[in-house]
């Protein structure tokens, strides 16, 4: 099964942050790892964020939504993994 992918308007500001060459390895990892097995390849996250699961790319960190019924992943942020800021960043998104 593939799953299709959604995109928050935000991430392409994300990823002009994170450089060219990084933006590039991103996408790559999100178009071949998230369309094909989202939840094997994704950490799920918890407490507030429990509905939200992320995948690590280097030292960068994409935080999505599986939505298994509409076979859809919303890919809500993408950011440094040192930066705490992205689940809050996510979650902003959402509203």
């Amino acid at each position: 099964m593939t799953w299709q992918l959604l995109y928050h308007p935000e991430v392409a500001a994300d990823l002009e942050c994170v450089g060219p060459a990084a933006a590039r390895r991103i996408m790559r990892a999100i178009d071949t790892k998230l369309t094909v097995e989202p939840i094997k390849f994704g950490a799920p996250l918890g407490g507030t964020l429990a509905a939200f699961r992320k995948l690590r790319v280097g030292d960068y960190r994409v935080v999505y939504q599986v939505q298994e019924a509409d076979v859809f992943i919303l890919v809500l942020a993408v950011g440094p993994r040192r930066d705490k800021e992205i689940y809050s960043s996510a979650l902003k998104r959402l509203k």
